[in-house]
């Protein structure tokens, strides 16, 4: 074989190689967290026990959640805070609760307490919290207490008006906010439905993040999900593989105002263009999220 010809060869070996190793760097992901650990010892050891990458958000005192946080743990799986906080129709937050109008040497006391009532976690994300994570003042004390700690934040967005992922990016905590909520309606079709719409997220984007409880029927379509993961070329990964570097920026006083973010159909601060089809389909979903979550 002439040598350019062998030359070539390798060449195109090695552009091969590289081309498979950034496509299998660059596969989608979907991160799935399992909300509401700890009040059923069945379902939350049930979730506990799920096949795959799966993250477990734990609510403080409960009857089973240091029991579970600890077996999935051992099983492999990721360990988040489920912090419970007030909402707009003033729900019980049950103990460990954060609610408005909180002094913040009572509030920095209760999360303390909250943090250590969980093992093993590595994060945290609200259960809740319509009403808090509007508020710009506890949301600042939560993330300077998270933030020395090495936690991340998840904006489980029960409010179309939350402040909570600005504000952890101000004070340089990782965070990511949630894509699908899985099973608002709590039947198996709808499940499905919401895990493949979670998926292609994921595929469009890159990364997805999905919300979802230890229902049964939730439960049983979670145990089915690898299948249909792999099918879709979608990997589930625990939600610390989707966190991006926090760009280390100043972290601003308490009480330094925030700028509103601009609604769609609000004057923008600069001229932009068009939105392409897709991302006007996505504005339609973000829309419809909306609609849904205002019952939380």
């Amino acid at each position: 074989m002439p040598k350019a010809w062998h030359w070539l060869l390798i060449l195109l070996s090695s552009l091969s190689e590289s081309v498979l190793a950034a496509s299998a760097d660059t596969q989608a992901r979907l991160a799935i967290i399992i909300d509401d650990i700890g009040y059923n010892q069945s379902q939350s050891e049930r979730a506990a026990r799920l096949q795959g990458a799966f993250t477990l958000s734990v609510l403080p005192f409960t009857p089973h959640g240091l029991t579970t946080a600890k077996l999935a743990h051992g099983l492999g799986k990721e360990i988040m805070l489920h912090l419970p906080m007030s909402t707009i129709n003033n729900m019980p937050v049950g103990k460990g609760g954060l609610v408005s109008g909180m002094e913040k040497a009572a509030f920095l006391d209760t999360v303390r307490q909250d943090l250590e009532a969980v093992p093993h976690i590595q994060g945290v994300n609200n259960h809740m919290g319509s009403r808090l994570t509007q508020e710009a003042e506890p949301m600042e004390w939560l993330m300077a207490e998270l933030r020395p700690r090495g936690l991340y934040f998840v904006d489980s967005r029960t409010s179309a008006q939350t402040k909570a992922l600005d504000i952890a990016t101000r004070f340089q905590v990782p965070g990511l906010k949630r894509d699908v909520f899985l099973d608002d309606l709590n039947e198996t079709k709808a499940i499905e439905y919401q895990l493949n719409r979670a998926i292609q997220f994921a595929r469009q984007r890159g990364s997805a993040v999905a919300i979802g409880h230890p229902y049964p029927a939730t439960l049983a379509v979670l145990e089915k999900a690898q299948l249909l993961l792999l099918e879709q070329g979608v990997e589930l990964v625990p939600i610390s593989r989707l966190l991006k570097p926090v760009p280390k920026t100043e972290v601003l006083p308490q009480n330094t105002p925030v700028l509103p973010v601009s609604q769609p159909g609000s004057p923008a601060y600069c001229p932009a263009p068009a939105q392409d089809l897709l991302t006007e389909l996505r504005t339609l979903v973000d829309s419809y999220d909306k609609q849904v979550i205002m019952h939380k």
